[in-house]
């Protein structure tokens, strides 16, 4: 047994503040989803890909919109702007991207192919 008495403190009493309401949430996510057809369009243009190629149109609409799709649902505070704004940028680059990565590495593919002797030109 021992004699020391042990007081307790009372524990500080937390309030959980609410997250503050960013009463702008939907600028961004409208920007980018205007923005991502705009950047696809103009890219398979400039490239001349958008007669021979259509599908890499469609590749950067469907991946630059799975980017930007989530930032619309994303809770609507202060504290998730930077994270709506890093999907809209990711979704906007990949937009503006993903034709010439497509083809570069179509490219590549081609040439590996034609060294190891699996193209007959």
């Amino acid at each position: 047994m021992s004699n020391s008495v042990r007081t307790y403190a009372p524990r500080p009493v937390t309030t959980h503040a609410r997250p503050e309401p960013d009463p702008r949430w939907w600028v961004l996510p409208l920007a980018g989803t205007a923005l991502a057809p705009v950047l696809a369009v103009v890219v398979t243009r400039a490239d001349h890909l958008f007669a021979g190629r259509p599908f890499l149109l469609a590749g950067c609409l469907v991946l630059a919109y799975a980017l930007i799709a989530p930032s619309w649902f994303l809770p609507r505070t202060a504290d998730r702007r930077r994270r709506r704004g890093d999907l809209v940028l990711a979704g906007c680059a990949c937009a503006a991207g993903f034709p010439s990565l497509i083809t570069a590495l179509g490219w590549v593919v081609f040439f590996v192919m034609l060294c190891t002797g699996n193209v007959s030109g």
